[in-house]
């Protein structure tokens, strides 16, 4: 997590969060209960605009058990889908493999300005809609690269 390199920034791209499988397991996220939806955050200082999000599916996501939706939805404490609406990361599924700017913060193309520090929320759903249910401890394989276009005022 962090800064992107030189030329990832000269494309408009400043910051990526990289999320794996392994993130969802006990040791790093904890016991996770049946369908229950886990966060991700990535700090947004105070005087910042972030004017683009997008998602990368590198690898989708699946589990051990009989589980067959993951939803991935990204937004702020304002609005939980503000950057990025519901998006479908589980092989089970018709998954997305690049998804950008679908959220109301990006469609009028001048983003979100923070006047206070904040953060930017990343929601993963289990069981979205009509799956079975089951943990995100139960993921063994998937991999996630968001990048955004921050920029300091």
């Amino acid at each position: 997590m962090g800064k992107t390199s030189n030329q990832q920034s000269a494309n408009g791209w400043t910051d990526e969060y990289t999320i794996t499988y392994k993130d969802f397991s006990v040791d790093n996220a904890g016991t996770l209960a049946d369908d229950a939806t886990l966060a991700f955050t990535y700090t947004v200082p105070a005087g910042s605009q972030v004017r683009n999000v997008a998602a990368h599916l590198v690898t989708a996501f699946t589990d051990s058990g009989d589980g067959d939706e993951l939803n991935v939805i990204v937004g702020d404490g304002g609005t939980t889908n503000g950057y990025l609406t519901a998006a479908l990361v589980h092989v089970d599924g018709t998954e997305i493999t690049y998804v950008a700017n679908t959220g109301a913060y990006l469609d009028n193309e001048n983003g979100k300005v923070y006047t206070a520090a904040d953060t930017i929320d990343i929601l993963f759903t289990p069981n979205a809609a009509t799956g079975d249910p089951y943990s995100l401890n139960e993921l063994t394989a998937g991999e996630i690269v968001f990048k955004f276009d921050i920029a300091q005022i």
